[in-house]
């Protein structure tokens, strides 16, 4: 082990031989706990083995984003693989909204459905579950979201964010928790005495795309499934990864490349269309097919970032044009000119842009309601704040850094000041100034391919295991020129070290060939060179007074 990664992981807390080879080894066999410490598991995995032998259709209700994608693409292949053929039902965001209708209950029971698996919902929806058994259909939740109010009515409830759940990690997504599903069956089945039963590592590679895009914690359960997926994604034989890989131009895996390339791309159909076809390219066996399906996707990933721009630059100019909008803690925003299906993302870069809160609502002028996304910060617990405006929403759900909403056009200048003073009265000044947690400073002449390949073993990053961010001080810009619309490629030198950097959406900086600047950095390969190159998270000309944060485990402010 290098001196470098034994300081990035005593930075994780871990010390030990034996702590580092658990963290770096992350090994299925000795590292997922079981399904059955969740405490409603067998009783699920009982009704569904029920439910097999006596050939009763199984129904599966996602939700359109990846993590619901993702895992109902795990519980359809893996019913497959058991020789049953379940239905499927997964909402149009614009028809249906979001989670658990009586418009899918319908669907499904239409299709013969006397057992409803949901993936990604379902974890609040108590009315639509009741009518769910009065269909005569029984219901497993599998969810992960922050709830309130009283027990569900549903056959178990699978939610590990529950207080009574059992399962004694919170933090996995709905991928997860459907993945957890598939081995407590599996399990079940096992002790049955059923032969020939399907191997999960081979839905690994669903899991991750769920896991990295819902940006849960990266931790335990996660961190393990997650390293394990990304191999499985890398070396592949899925139609619909090899697809998708394909149209996002993927040749090395990671985090990252999950999380802006081939998510974006599954998402797409969600956001602007039909979210069944990412389903279905998930779990297709027909190459053509995945490729038909992988090309329309990556065509809607291209509108929806033209759709995406459109909004923010909106969002930007009515917030230059208000004068007090910066002096709030909060952005709350709504327009019936907005798409319903892009405003979180958008929601997303005004927080990276802001730093604060931000509710952004798409509304629809015909029927006087609107949908929001919510995007927050560290130190503001995004569900709470939400549930202090209780009274001026139709419904919302989520979790501490993400939440959706829907609200009656005329309360939304209500909901801007009721969640501006549930924020004001729960946070700090110092809480809205941007930090950036420095691990290291190192010269250029240290971030090198070894330091990749050390980086490489500290992957998967997310949530609970940030990237490693390093600092690079008075390095001279050889040349600097602007890329695409936004970018910046920059080339260093410090002493008989030169290497090339990127400063994405970083165009309009201060900075001129000849200064020197300080860097916040991340070294990486170029995925066309195959390279070590620096990707710029922040800069900033050299001044002789300024501090040195690789001295301290304190974050740095940027």
């Amino acid at each position: 082990m290098t001196p470098t990664l034994a300081a990035l992981l005593a930075r994780r807390g871990i010390e030990t031989p034996a702590q580092a080879a658990d963290f770096l080894e992350a090994k299925l066999s000795r590292q997922l706990r079981s399904p059955r410490l969740f405490r409603a598991m067998d009783d699920a995995a009982a009704r569904v083995s029920q439910a097999l032998a006596r050939g009763e259709r199984i129904g599966v209700f996602g939700d359109y984003d990846v993590d619901g994608i993702s895992g109902s693409a795990i519980l359809v292949s893996f019913f497959r693989a058991l020789g049953h053929e379940p239905a499927l039902f997964i909402p149009h965001r614009l028809r249906d909204g979001y989670g658990l209708t009586e418009r899918g209950i319908r669907a499904l029971a239409e299709q013969g459905t006397r057992l409803m698996i949901t993936v990604d919902c379902g974890g609040s929806a108590h009315h639509e579950i009741a009518f769910a058994q009065q269909s005569g259909i029984d219901v497993i939740v599998c969810d992960h979201h922050q709830v309130s109010g009283p027990p569900l009515p549903a056959y178990a409830n699978l939610n590990p964010i529950e207080p009574d759940a059992g399962f004694p990690f919170s933090g996995l997504c709905g991928a997860g928790v459907a993945f957890y599903l598939a081995l407590g069956v599996r399990m079940r089945l096992r002790e049955e005495g059923r032969a020939e039963l399907p191997d999960l590592r081979r839905w690994l590679d669903l899991v991750t795309l769920g896991t990295i895009a819902d940006i849960v914690p990266m931790v335990e359960e996660n961190r393990v499934l997650v390293k394990h997926g990304l191999r499985e994604i890398s070396t592949s034989t899925r139609p619909g990864m090899v697809a998708l890989k394909a149209v996002g131009g993927v040749s090395a895996v990671s985090t990252g490349v999950v999380g802006f390339r081939l998510a974006p791309r599954l998402n797409a159909g969600g956001r602007l269309a039909d979210a069944t076809r990412g389903v279905e390219l998930l779990t297709t066996d027909d190459a053509e097919r995945a490729r038909q399906l992988a090309d329309e996707l990556d065509q809607e990933n291209r509108a929806r970032q033209a759709i995406e721009e459109e909004i923010l630059d909106d969002a930007l100019a009515r917030l230059e044009r208000d004068p007090d909008a910066l002096s709030r803690r909060t952005i709350v925003l709504a327009s019936d000119d907005w798409h319903p299906g892009v405003v979180g993302i958008v929601a997303s870069r005004l927080v990276e842009r802001h730093h604060r809160p931000v509710v952004l609502i798409a509304l629809d002028a015909e029927k006087g309601v609107g949908r929001g996304s919510c995007r927050g910060i560290a130190g503001v617990h995004l569900y709470q704040m939400l549930e202090q405006c209780r009274d001026a929403l139709v419904g919302f759900g989520g979790h501490r850094m993400a939440a959706g909403l829907s609200i009656r056009s005329d309360a939304v200048p209500s909901l801007a000041e009721r969640f501006e003073a549930a924020v004001r009265a729960s946070t700090k000044a110092e809480d809205f100034v941007a930090k950036t947690d420095v691990d290291l400073e190192l010269p250029l002449s240290e971030l090198s391919e070894a330091l990749v390949e050390d980086l490489d073993r500290l992957e998967p990053y997310g949530p609970g295991n940030a990237e490693p961010t390093f600092f690079v001080r008075g390095a001279s810009i050889v040349s600097r020129r602007v890329v695409g619309e936004s970018h910046l490629k920059l080339y260093l030198r410090q002493g008989a070290r030169a290497m090339s950097a990127m400063a994405f959406r970083m165009a309009d900086a201060p900075i001129a060939e000849g200064d020197q600047v300080d860097l916040l950095t991340v070294p990486e390969r170029d995925d066309f060179s195959g390279t070590i190159r620096l990707r710029v998270k922040s800069l900033r000309k050299t001044s002789p007074a300024c501090s040195n944060p690789g001295q301290s485990s304190k974050k740095s402010t940027t």
